[in-house]
């Protein structure tokens, strides 16, 4: 009897060395796949032109073991990259290619992509692979130009969908009812340094042992920091409580420092409010997460966090705002606290109610036993069989 070889996976989207948390995902989701399938991925050349990013750098420097070195073809603003891009996808002769989706943006080059590999398997006589659309959201947090009819045009060529949270889902089906979906959950960001004691992070970052929130990652309003800059001082009236910001600026920065400033949480020789307002290289997260007590996530709105599931890895709970797919992973006064969005006031209290006695133990326990649940393996347990079933592939429009 022949032995069943592996699938051969395409993975397409952000990727070693681009930095962020969807690079994270899929560096670690090719893996996991790695382990039971031939997994190659295809990432960025170039990713945003530099009037899209207001970061400082885009490449990430910590190394990753990945199955293959990924192919580094895709300028997300030149046609003859996608054509180039398409011949290289074709000529693995992939099962199954997946894009990795996060922002309107990317739908051409993904589209042009999709062209070019078709057109080279068709020309070959090779058989067309199924086309899996991985939706880290339908729709993106800030506005986009013509979001929607991209997303219309995206979703029609799939054959396949994947998705982390019920939200996601429903957007999906709003514009695809009939769309074969696969909803899973986000496994937890295990790629760290193990945490130290708190004590000792708090040292090595300067900050004085004392009560510490943590807001980390990527600053955009959505984000909600604004927010609890206004709910500290309210907090700080009943606790000695100090907030670290850990990650990069996109907006808001000058308007978030003064009024930081003007409520008085930046001066002294032990401000309640530190910036490290840098990007976070890999090595370091385990510091800032090991210096917190918990997790603070005032989003405004929400889709699957990758902070969330960093925080898992670390068994920290969280205070995060009610908007579905947070408050599902974070049940409230069990691995942390949910809190209406946009409310100070709520905010700022279960700042206080957090740092009563005992009840961070408690919930910190609470979010390592609700973090256990999000493995790697369980999410290939569930990916692979559905790609398995694959579907009859769909033609791209003209």
């Amino acid at each position: 009897m022949p032995v069943a070889r592996s699938p051969r996976i395409a993975l397409i989207g952000p990727a070693w060395p681009f930095r962020g948390g969807i690079a994270h995902f899929s560096n670690r989701l090719a893996q996991a796949l790695g382990e039971h399938a031939d997994v190659r991925l295809l990432t960025f050349s170039r990713q945003y032109p530099k009037l899209l990013f207001p970061g400082k750098t885009q490449l990430e420097t910590t190394p990753w073991a990945l199955p293959h070195e990924p192919a580094r073809l895709l300028d997300s603003l030149d046609p003859r990259s996608w054509r180039k891009a398409g011949r290289w996808l074709a000529d693995g002769r992939p099962d199954v290619v997946v894009f990795v989706h996060w922002l309107p943006f990317f739908v051409p080059a993904y589209l042009g992509t999709l062209r070019a590999m078709r057109k080279a398997l068709k020309k070959a006589g090779a058989a067309p692979p199924e086309v899996v659309l991985f939706l880290h959201n339908v729709r993106p947090h800030n506005r986009f130009p013509l979001t929607d009819p991209l997303m219309r045009r995206l979703i029609g060529v799939a054959d396949s969908y994947l998705t982390l949270s019920e939200h996601v889902t429903k957007d999906l089906l709003a514009i695809k009812p009939e769309a074969r979906v696969l909803e899973s959950f986000h496994p937890i960001y295990d790629i760290f340094e193990p945490p130290i004691p708190p004590k000792e992070a708090r040292a090595k970052l300067g900050l004085p042992d004392r009560p510490t929130a943590l807001f980390f990652g990527y600053v955009r309003h959505y984000k909600g920091l604004d927010l609890l800059v206004e709910a500290l001082p309210l907090a700080r009236a009943k606790v000695d409580l100090q907030v670290i910001v850990a990650g990069e600026f996109y907006d808001d920065e000058e308007a978030i420092r003064k009024r930081a400033a003007d409520l008085g949480l930046t001066s002294g020789d032990t401000p309640a409010l530190r910036f490290f307002s840098d990007y976070i290289p890999n090595d370091e997260v385990h510091l800032y997460f090991s210096a917190a007590d918990v997790v603070a996530q005032p989003y405004r709105s929400a889709t699957p966090s990758g902070v969330a599931q960093t925080a898992f890895f670390f068994g920290k709970p969280m205070i995060v705002t009610d908007l579905g797919v947070l408050a599902e992973v974070v049940p409230d006064d069990v691995a942390g606290y949910v809190v209406p969005p946009n409310d100070v006031d709520a905010l700022a209290d279960a700042l206080v109610r957090f740092f009563r006695k005992g009840t961070p133990e408690r919930l910190a326990a609470g979010a390592a036993a609700q973090g256990r649940k999000y493995s790697w393996d369980a999410l290939v347990a569930q990916l692979l069989p559905f790609l398995e079933k694959r579907p009859a592939p769909a033609e791209v429009p003209g």
